[in-house]
């Protein structure tokens, strides 16, 4: 791994803290095979912009990348009020290609309520927990490839060669943050690289996000705002609904539960 550029040694670096926690600085050098000022240089960046925390002679990612099953509890309520506010944009007989994450299981969820039209769709996802939700319910494609359990998804580029195979009417997106100057982000530069693979292949895409979001962007930007459809939040500030508007993106908020 001592070939690794450092875009690619600050994802694997994110993907070990988030898979095990907490690593000492000598294990991630040990892990990368990078020399140790170069490891220690690499936490500094990262550290500084947010995403880990240098504690006790290595580091953890930051309290905000928590684990999958932590994020599915956080606002289920309001993901489901958006997931059912995504729904209104589908019509029968498309292809959908439903990401992977908490929100995006909300919208799986959501569409198991709605059997009338759930039927009649083809929806394809690299999400394990989706597909197991939908299993039965439509007609079904799971993209294979590499498991990234934070969020139980497949990645990699077996599952970048299998999605390139389709097109899609529509691709419902989630992501960790939106900068405000750069688009949606995403904590994983693997999964970034991947939505924006089937956002080429989409004729819409709708980001579905709550409000809270927007402000402080993540490592890896994947769309500017005119690539996006559509916005599905539960509240947007003047200053985000001005970005999306602007750069011709519409914005749907939510109705109360």
């Amino acid at each position: 791994m001592s070939n690794l550029h450092a875009q690619e040694r600050h994802q694997r670096i994110m993907q070990l803290l988030r898979e095990r926690g907490f690593m000492k600085t000598q294990a991630l050098i040990a892990a990368l095979g990078a020399s140790g000022a170069t490891v220690r240089r690499d936490l500094e960046a990262l550290a500084a912009a947010g995403q880990i925390d240098r504690v006790h002679g290595g580091a953890s990612p930051r309290s905000g990348d928590i684990r999958y099953l932590q994020r599915q509890r956080q606002e289920a309520p309001a993901k489901a009020r958006l997931a059912a506010a995504a729904l209104d944009l589908l019509r029968p007989g498309q292809t959908v290609y439903l990401d992977a994450g908490t929100t995006a299981r909300a919208v799986a969820r959501a569409l198991k309520r709605r059997p009338e039209l759930t039927r009649t769709l083809r929806v394809v996802t690299h999400g394990i927990d989706i597909a197991y939700d939908l299993n039965g319910e439509c007609d079904l494609y799971v993209v294979g490839g590499e498991v990234y359990g934070s969020t139980y998804s497949l990645t990699g580029p077996d599952a970048l060669r299998a999605l390139e195979r389709y097109r899609y009417d529509l691709f419902f997106v989630g992501c960790t943050s939106i900068d405000p100057e750069r688009g949606p982000t995403n904590s994983n530069l693997t999964e970034a690289h991947q939505k924006a693979a089937i956002m080429a292949r989409s004729a819409k895409s709708v980001l579905i996000a709550d409000g809270h979001k927007w402000g402080a962007g993540d490592f890896a930007p994947f769309a500017h705002f005119g690539q996006l459809s559509a916005w599905v939040t539960d509240q947007a500030t003047p200053e985000a609904r001005a970005a999306f508007q602007e750069a011709g993106a519409e914005v749907l908020e939510a109705g109360p539960a």
